[in-house]
Formats: C-alpha cells, sequence, structure tokens
C-alpha cells in the first residue's frame, strides 16, 4: 500500500477519482468484485449507445420520450439495475468495514484532536432497511425505481444517468467538508489514515500485512503528527520510508530503521545514525 503527494487527489479531485480508489480496494479484497465491474460498465456503455440512438435533436422538453422502443429499454434497465445494484451493495459494504478502521488510525494520527467520518454517496438511495439487511434485490428495485424518475433526463440527454458510475464517497472531519474546507496538513492525515485502513483491511483478508510505502509523507505534517504517524505504525507494519530530508525525523526513529542513500541510481548504506 503505498501513499505519496498524488494520493491527495482522493481528497481534492473529483468523484471518479474516489470511485476508482474505492474499486481497486474491493478488487484486493474480493478479485470477483473485478467480474461484476466489468459487467456493469459493458451494460452501461451498451445501454448509453441506445439511449443516444434515440435522443432528440433540437427539439424541446415538451416533446415526450414517445420514440424509444420501451420492450429494448426494459431490458437494458433491467440489466443496468441487477448489475449496478451488485456495484453499489459491494461498495457500501467494504466503506461500512473501512470506515471504522479509517476514522481510528485519524484519532491516533491527529492525537484524538479531530473526528473523520467517512460516507457512501449513492446516486441511487435503498431504503435503509435493504442497506441493513445488505438486500441485493432492495438495492435492485430501487436503483429502477430512480431510473423511472430521471427516464426523461436520460432521454433528452441521451446517456445514462442513474448508477454507480455517478457515486462519491464523502469526508468530513468534525462534520465540515474535507476537500473544501480541511488544511493541507488535515488532508494528508486523513489519508494516510485511510491508507492505513487499507493495509489492515488487507491484512485481515490475506493474513499478513502488505508493504506499507510512504513517500515524502513528513511534508505539511506538523511535528506532533509525524510523532503520531510513527508511533502507530512502527511495531505494526513493516514501513519503507523515501525522503530527502533526514533532518526532519527525530533520532529516536532514525535510530530504530535501516537507512539507505539513493544517488545516481546507486544504493549505498547510510551509517550516520
Amino acid at each position: 500500500v503505498q501513499f505519496s503527494s498524488l494520493d491527495l487527489d482522493l481528497v481534492r479531485g473529483g468523484p471518479e477519482v474516489r470511485r476508482r480508489w474505492l474499486d481497486r480496494l474491493l478488487v484486493q479484497l474480493e478479485p470477483l468484485y473485478s467480474h461484476f465491474l466489468q459487467q456493469y460498465n459493458q451494460v452501461l456503455r451498451q445501454r448509453n449507445a441506445f439511449l443516444k440512438r434515440f435522443k432528440p435533436e433540437g427539439r424541446g422538453p415538451e416533446i415526450p420520450p414517445v420514440s424509444l422502443p420501451k420492450e429494448e429499454l426494459a431490458l437494458w434497465d433491467a440489466q443496468l439495475a441487477t448489475t449496478g445494484a451488485r456495484v453499489i451493495r459491494r461498495r457500501e459494504r467494504v466503506l461500512k468495514k473501512l470506515a471504522p478502521l479509517a476514522k481510528a488510525w485519524h484519532q491516533s494520527i491527529s492525537g484524538s484532536t479531530e473526528v473523520l467520518e467517512v460516507c457512501y454517496l449513492a446516486n441511487v438511495a435503498a431504503s435503509s432497511d435493504s442497506i441493513a439487511q445488505d438486500s441485493l434485490e432492495g438495492v435492485r428495485e430501487a436503483f429502477l425505481q430512480k431510473i423511472q424518475e430521471r427516464a426523461i433526463a436520460e432521454f433528452y440527454q441521451g446517456t445514462t444517468v442513474v448508477g454507480p458510475h455517478r457515486d462519491d464517497v464523502v469526508f468530513t472531519i468534525d462534520d465540515t467538508p474535507a476537500r473544501s474546507y480541511g488544511s493541507q496538513g488535515q488532508q494528508r492525515t486523513l489519508v494516510l489514515a485511510l491508507k492505513l485502513a487499507e493495509l489492515q483491511s488487507i491484512e485481515g483478508v490475506v493474513g499478513e500485512a502488505p508493504l506499507l510505502l510512504l513517500d515524502d509523507v513528513l511534508a505539511e505534517l506538523d511535528l506532533n503528527r509525524q510523532n503520531q504517524l510513527f508511533e502507530a505504525i512502527s511495531d505494526r507494519f513493516q514501513t519503507l520510508i523515501t525522503t530527502t530530508h533526514l533532518g526532519s525525523f527525530e533520532a529516536r526513529w532514525l535510530q530504530n530503521s535501516q537507512i539507505l542513500s539513493v544517488e545516481s541510481g546507486t544504493i549505498s548504506s547510510f551509517l550516520d545514525f
């Protein structure tokens, strides 16, 4: 599991970045999910091509979508709802497990000064009973209902506007949206917490923890958060940290580390500590 400054897009970027992150994690935890996601994307492409064929050109919204072949559309709707419900249910399920882990790691790194909440924002809102019971059929029915509600919009736009390809993951720190109002240090702490939660989740599935790679991790973290981070991971995970400034690290961390220097592609042992 890797963390670098590029991973801050997980907070700062658009919904597609967070969907890709969640999908990659799911494939690691549940390889069959890759098949479900491919099925959904294939149906989505074919349904979009179908809608595009019948998209009205130069006509106002007062004209109802009567030109769509209803039987063929119903087939695409059913396939989209079935494949999409599988994606939604698995995303919600894994995030429900990941969120408390991330919250705990975030509290450790921040010194319990902040509270992180992670929420899956589904484009299709299933009933609370369906979510609680992990009901595939309940999500599927909600999907079909949402398709009916957005039928006219889809007709005139010529594309599918309902489904997990429009979903998002929302991060809040102390009930404040981290994307809009989080400082760089808070956003970095948030992503670190997510990465550590990923690591813990993968460890629970495969039986051993993957290597943790932290690339220039100390940037934008104050000294207290740096120490809280190292305290949290020092006895738990094997960690590879890259940096251009050893002076950023306290001596106690350097003394317990194997330090290598890389210069012009040559690796050598660093013995000053």
